[in-house]
């Protein structure tokens, strides 16, 4: 693993002299080992009085190099986090993103013969910077590509990159469909999560009367594609029949977005779906290489290190084991040292010297109102496996901590039907819950809460139809996350969700 030791020479003989690399000590650190010993494993709590300086124009602080601009997170909480961008962090990021698109054309070179539609979300917030003038927020995916690349890629785009400056969601909706409608030549699409590919779905859905107005409005009612989707739209379709080219879409695969991916491989038809890497503001930690192997890690890209989940042991990548979990722990150019990322992954393989892993969820993600312990990698693995003949037929699914006006605790399996399947999901509500229970009970701190009667058995709610999708806004519009970032949680915390769930 030469080259992480070099990226991590890097690093500590450039900023020898910033404020945090003289307090500690960079210019003791000879390898690995006093590297270690200097620098203590870092949370964002650790990070952020630096950044504030930053904010507020001081330079020198975590980097040698000026901050370029700030990146602000998105998470599923109200509490989000600004990460510093250098230019050598963007080139960091896109050395990850280069290969991912060099092994996606080796490997499915079809995606490459036409158009590709790249996540753009509408701005939700006015444009920001700080008080010392550095903006804040990368606009859109293409962001990740060096520019001679995001040039020609600017040159394919199924729909323009300026839409994002629409300011309303329906209506910037509305035109990106006009242009990927008309657009007969779609070949690849991009999106991060899969929900927002099913929102993208439903707005098709309900608007195509609108959509086939408009467009009829603009182009020649001789018009061979105006022509040929009148008549696809009305009929039972996929993506796949509307755009006939469209290969490949990518989009993340893993923990709790793989509940919904047998619903988007249903709407998109015979299109490959490939699992994203795990790219986070932060950094980029993987990304996908090998036809249907689960992705590499980006060594070329930051330094990388690894806590075992369990006893807390820092290993390098070389030195990982099989089917266990880690948390990767990342130092880049963007003055982050040993900071853990609070994603786990689980190795499943290796590439030369370079782990393959999946992301099986956040460590942070728990739920423990007497002691059980539940963690969200859990609560996803026994959704899955719970639900897995009903994936297609559920728009939502997800376990919620319930604290009842008797004091009595428990955890309720929260369940939005498909359209037309409620009677399907009423009928297999049984054995669904059984099958949760059970597996529930693998956890030996949830089965002392049951055999102690801390905790009740489960519930299970099924919800009305709409659901989603007003979740989806609750998320958007009042906690302001971008709609292409949103992860709908599998486990949500206690009091998040009242309002909406009218408890």
């Amino acid at each position: 693993m030469r080259k992480q030791q070099r990226k991590l020479d890097n690093y500590v003989s450039k900023n020898k002299y910033t404020q945090f690399g003289i307090l500690h000590k960079f210019h003791e650190i000879q390898d690995y080992d006093s590297f270690r010993e200097n620098i203590p494993i870092q949370d964002y709590s650790d990070i952020a009085p630096w950044i504030e300086k930053i904010k507020n124009g001081e330079n020198n602080i975590l980097t040698r190099e000026k901050v370029v601009l700030f990146e602000e997170t998105s998470g599923t909480s109200s509490f989000s986090k600004l990460i510093p961008y250098t230019k050598s962090l963007k080139k960091e990021i896109q050395q990850g993103v280069g290969p991912w698109m060099k092994a996606l054309h080796t490997n499915y070179k079809s995606a490459f013969i036409g158009s590709s539609y790249w996540s753009i979300s509408p701005p939700l917030k006015e444009k920001k910077m700080t008080s010392s003038g550095i903006p804040i927020g990368i606009q859109d995916d293409t962001e990740y590509f060096n520019p001679i690349t995001k040039y020609l890629l600017s040159k394919i785009l199924a729909a323009p990159a300026d839409l994002r400056q629409e300011s309303h969601s329906e209506s910037f909706y509305f035109k990106t469909f006009e242009y990927l409608l008309m657009n007969d030549n779609l070949s690849f699409i991009s999106v991060w999560s899969p929900t927002f590919f099913l929102e993208l779905n439903q707005f098709l859905v309900t608007h195509k009367e609108e959509l086939i107005t408009s467009l009829k409005s603009k182009y020649s009612s001789e018009n061979s594609r105006l022509i040929y989707l009148e008549k696809i739209m009305y009929t039972k379709h996929s993506w796949k029949d509307l755009w006939p080219n469209l290969a490949v879409i990518s989009c993340w695969c893993d923990a709790q977005s793989s509940l919904w991916i047998a619903q988007v491989q249903a709407i998109i038809g015979n299109v490959y779906i490939q699992g994203k890497g795990l790219l986070s503001t932060e950094g980029i930690c993987s990304v996908p290489i090998l036809k249907d192997k689960s992705p590499v890690l980006c060594v070329q890209s930051h330094f990388y290190e690894f806590r075992t989940l369990y006893n807390g042991k820092v290993l390098l990548a070389h030195e990982l084991n099989l089917n266990e979990i880690y948390e990767p722990i990342i130092t880049t150019s963007g003055g982050f040292y040993r900071y853990a990322t609070g994603d786990l992954i689980e190795v499943d393989g290796y590439y030369g010297d370079a782990p393959t892993f999946k992301f099986i969820g956040r460590k942070h993600i728990s739920s423990d109102l007497v002691g059980e312990k539940l963690s969200e990698f859990q609560v996803n693995k026994t959704l899955n496996s719970a639900l897995k003949d009903l994936s297609v037929k559920i728009e939502l699914a997800f376990i919620y901590p319930v604290i009842k006006h008797s004091n009595q605790r428990n955890y309720r399996v929260y369940i939005e039907p498909a359209i037309t399947f409620e009677n399907e999901i009423y009928q297999a509500l049984g054995d669904v819950k059984e099958n949760i229970q059970s597996m529930l009970m693998s956890n030996p701190h949830y089965k002392t809460a049951i055999d102690l009667n801390q905790l009740m058995p489960i519930e299970i709610h099924v919800l009305g139809s709409g659901f989603k999708h007003r979740l989806f806004n609750f998320y958007t519009s009042r906690l302001g996350i971008k709609d292409g970032d949103l992860k709908i949680p599998v486990l949500f915390k206690l009091n998040s969700l009242e309002p909406l769930l009218g408890i």
